[in-house]
């Protein structure tokens, strides 16, 4: 075969030419790979807490942060043989928008203080472990689950939280006053510690059931007074409720989207 002058180089060219071709189509197949696989998914952030009911049943409250959605959540708990999804054993939220929202409550059937009690987050065909209440045993209650630089007491909500409940007093009545059924209303009131508090919210809900209307009261964004006091002074009494009946307080305070406290008690209503 006759070799033309000036055909030296060709070979060499077109070999470099397709590596240079094979190399960028092996990049774009990896990267088509990656990025269409699934994408993780965003572990929400919740606070969960766990207390007792007047009749002895171990409730969950969510305190704050992102709600969770009905069948993506399991509570796990230890009455003594070990950890064991009971999930089922806990009412679904009162609310029928399908999720467990802030200031719902979630009951479990059995009575007893259980040892330990878990909350995971289902995403990605794996489990995250949101939440873990510590339970002082000594107490026979759970407290909330810590914060950073919040110390909780014995108690739900903790003594020792920066944020407390001043209103009503720890022995009073949450007493609701006014002229005409359905124009009562209650006052409630916290005090905090801290100078970065940027947001307090209230909520007050029927500790035994849902009210009528299947709502629970909520107070978002509580003004501080002159005096330092955060006031929620026209509390309505909601359908179904009626004197003698315990109701949980809960007080929760902010610094921009970091809870950094909360404080909780059960009272009885009266005045109605």
């Amino acid at each position: 075969m006759r070799q033309h002058r000036g055909e030296e180089g060709v070979s060499e060219m077109v070999g470099a030419m397709l590596l240079i071709g094979l190399t960028v189509l092996g990049v774009v197949l990896v990267g088509i790979t990656f990025l269409s696989g699934s994408q993780p998914e965003e572990i929400p952030h919740t606070t969960i807490v766990a207390g007792n009911s007047t009749e002895g049943h171990l409730t969950l409250a969510n305190y704050g942060g992102d709600p969770l959605r009905i069948g993506e959540y399991r509570i796990y708990v230890d009455d003594g043989d070990g950890l064991a999804d009971m999930t089922d054993e806990f009412n679904e939220p009162d609310d029928s928008d399908g999720f467990w929202s802030m200031g719902e409550v979630l009951v479990f059937n059995r009575q007893g203080t259980p040892q330990r009690v878990v909350v995971t987050a289902i995403s990605g065909g794996g489990e995250t472990i949101l939440a873990e209440p510590e339970f002082r045993g000594g107490a026979g209650k759970f407290s909330p689950d810590p914060e950073p630089g919040v110390t909780p007491g014995p108690e739900t909500g903790g003594n020792d939280s920066p944020i407390q409940i001043t209103t009503p007093g720890a022995s009073e009545e949450l007493v609701f006053a006014g002229q005409g059924q359905g124009n009562k209303n209650a006052t409630m009131a916290a005090q905090t510690t801290l100078e970065d508090v940027t947001r307090v919210d209230f909520i007050v809900y029927r500790l035994d059931g849902p009210y009528k209307n299947g709502k629970e009261s909520m107070m978002r964004n509580v003004q501080v007074n002159t005096s330092g006091y955060y006031v929620w002074n026209n509390i309505q009494a909601l359908p179904g409720l009626d004197n003698g009946e315990k109701v949980a307080m809960i007080a929760i305070a902010y610094n921009g989207t970091e809870m950094i406290g909360c404080n909780g008690r059960v009272t009885t209503v009266s005045g109605l």
